[in-house]
C-alpha cells in the first residue's frame, strides 16, 4: 500500500533507507522520533501520511528561512495547499495566510509565533492529522543558541492528545529521545538510520596560521567543484570571500545578518552553479537541497559532532564521491571553547535573573521564556547537564583532530554507532579517489565604449 501511495504522489517506486518505517510508524499513530542522515528525504515522511489521510499537518520549524525554503519547494512541485507563518511576515502577509488557513494542507509555524495566545487559539479546533516537530536537535541544544520557545512545544500538543507527533533530525545524541519526552511529557518511537554518509571522505589539515589556511584554500577551490567553506563569524566570512574573489571566483558569502531576499538570491545562484562557491556561517545549509556539492571545508570547526556532521552531510546528496575537509591550528582551540561554553548559561546568571538583577540581554531573554514552564531549581539542574554536554562534545571534536586512528569511526562512536566504510574513509585509512572538479575563474574581458555609457545612463 505505501509503495502505491509513493508511486501516486511522488512518481518514485522505491523508499529511501528510512523512510518507510517512519511513515508506517506516524500511520499507526505512534508519536516518532525518526533520525536520518542528511539529504535523505526526511521532509517525504510526513508529507506522504498527510496525502494518505488527507489531513491538515502542523510543521513546527525553528528557522524562518528553513520554513520559507520548504514551502517555495513544495510550491515548485505544484503544492497550493501549503502556507507559512511567522513573525517575519509583514501584518497583511499574516493576514492573508490566516485565510488561506482552512484550505491549508501544510502549516509551518515558527515556536515564538505559535506559542502566543493568540495565535494558538487560530489553530485549536483544526483537524489536524498530524504535528511535526522539524530539526528537533533544537530541543537538546540549552544554552545560548537554543530557541528557548521549542522547550514549551507541550503547549500546543498537549491540545491535540490523539494527533500522533513526528520528530525530525539529521543528528541526535543519546539524549535527544529523553529531553523530546521530557518537553511534551509523552513517550516517542525511536526510529534511527546509519548516520554514516561513505561517499564523503574526511580529513583533518594541520595548518600553522590563519593565512596558511587561505593560501591552502585558494589553491584548493581551483578543482573543488561546488563548494562550501564554513567559518565562525561574519567579520572572517566576508574576508575569506573577498580574497577568494580577488583570486578569480565568483564565490557568495552568507551569514544571519543578511537580508532574507540576499540569502534567497545566494542559494538561488548556487543550486544553479552560477556561484559554485560560498563562505557561509552555521547559518548556511538547512533547507538547501543541492545534491551536486562536492567539498565541505570547515575553515573553523563545529564545536559538537553533531554540528559538524549536519554540516559536513550537505556535501554528495547524488551518491557521488565527495570530501569533508577541516583546516586546524593550534590557537583554533580556544575559538572552539568559547563556541562552545563561552555564552553558557550559568547558575550565577539564573541567580541574577531571580533577583532581577541586570544580566546579558539574550540569556535574560532565554530564562524569561524557560521561566514560564521550569522552577530555578530545574532549570540550574538543566543547564548544569548541558554545560557538562557541551564539554563532553569539544573534547570529542578535539579528539577526532588529533585522532591517529581512523577519523570516521573516531566521529561515529560519539553516536554509538559502527562504521563500515572501507575505500575512501579518512586520511588516516586512506583516500584513493580524490575530488577533480574544475571551478572556473570568472570571465574579464574589456567593453566597448557603448556598453561604459550604458552602464552609466
Amino acid at each position: 500500500m505505501l509503495k502505491t501511495a509513493l508511486q501516486y504522489y511522488f512518481g518514485f517506486s522505491q523508499f529511501r533507507q528510512g523512510q518507510e518505517a517512519l511513515i508506517q510508524s506516524v500511520l499507526d499513530g505512534k508519536n516518532t522520533l525518526g533520525i536520518l542522515p542528511t539529504g535523505s528525504g526526511k521532509s517525504l515522511c510526513y508529507q506522504l501520511p498527510t496525502y494518505i489521510k488527507q489531513q491538515p499537518t502542523l510543521i513546527i520549524s525553528p528557522l524562518i528561512s528553513l520554513m520559507d525554503d520548504q514551502v517555495m519547494q513544495m510550491k515548485m512541485y505544484g503544492e497550493r495547499r501549503v502556507v507559512s507563518i511567522h513573525s517575519g511576515m509583514s501584518h497583511s502577509e499574516r493576514q492573508l495566510a490566516f485565510q488561506q488557513l482552512d484550505s491549508a494542507l501544510f502549516i509551518f509555524v515558527s515556536p515564538e509565533f505559535i506559542l502566543q495566545p493568540h495565535h494558538l487559539n487560530r489553530f485549536k479546533n483544526m483537524p489536524l492529522g498530524l504535528i511535526v516537530l522539524d530539526e528537533v536537535h533544537c530541543l537538546s541544544e540549552w544554552g545560548f543558541d537554543f530557541r528557548p520557545h521549542y522547550a514549551l512545544i507541550n503547549h500546543v500538543t498537549d491540545s491535540y492528545q490523539h494527533v500522533p507527533i513526528l520528530g525530525l533530525t539529521a543528528t541526535a545524541t543519546s539524549h535527544l529521545k529523553s529531553d523530546i519526552e521530557f518537553v511534551t511529557k509523552q513517550s516517542f518511537t525511536l526510529l534511527q538510520s546509519d548516520m554514516d554518509r561513505p561517499n564523503i571522505s574526511l580529513s583533518v589539515k594541520q595548518m600553522t596560521s590563519y593565512q596558511d589556511k587561505i593560501d591552502w584554500i585558494l589553491e584548493t577551490i581551483n578543482t573543488s567543484g561546488p563548494t562550501i567553506i564554513y567559518v565562525s563569524s561574519k567579520k572572517v566570512c566576508l574576508d575569506i570571500a573577498e580574497q577568494i574573489y580577488a583570486s578569480g571566483y565568483l564565490t557568495g558569502i552568507y551569514h544571519a545578518d543578511l537580508s532574507y531576499e540576499e540569502r534567497y538570491t545566494v542559494q538561488q545562484q548556487f543550486l544553479k552553479n552560477d556561484i559554485r562557491i560560498i563562505v557561509a556561517t552555521s547559518a548556511f545549509g538547512m533547507g538547501v537541497n543541492k545534491p551536486d556539492i562536492r567539498t565541505v571545508i570547515h575553515f573553523h570547526l563545529s564545536s559538537s559532532p553533531s554540528s559538524y556532521l549536519q554540516e559536513i552531510g550537505r556535501a554528495g546528496r547524488d551518491g557521488k564521491q565527495s570530501q569533508a575537509i577541516a583546516l586546524y591550528q593550534e590557537d583554533d582551540q580556544y575559538l572552539l571553547e568559547l563556541l562552545a561554553t563561552g555564552h553558557q548559561i550559568t547558575e550565577e546568571d539564573i541567580y541574577l535573573f531571580e533577583q532581577r538583577t541586570l544580566i546579558d540581554q539574550e540569556k535574560h531573554d532565554i530564562l524569561s521564556v524557560l521561566s514560564q514552564h521550569y522552577s530555578v531549581e530545574r532549570l540550574q539542574k538543566i543547564f548544569r547537564q548541558n554545560y557538562q554536554q557541551k564539554v563532553r562534545a569539544l573534547q570529542h571534536i578535539l579528539q577526532y583532530i588529533n585522532a591517529q586512528t581512523c577519523r570516521r569511526n573516531q566521529l561515529m562512536r560519539y553516536f554509538n554507532m559502527s562504521v563500515k566504510t572501507s575505500n575512501n574513509c579518512c586520511d588516516i585509512c586512506g583516500i584513493s579517489h580524490q575530488i577533480d572538479e574544475k571551478n572556473r575563474k570568472k570571465v574579464y574581458r574589456k567593453i566597448s565604449y557603448e556598453e561604459k555609457l550604458e552602464t552609466l545612463f
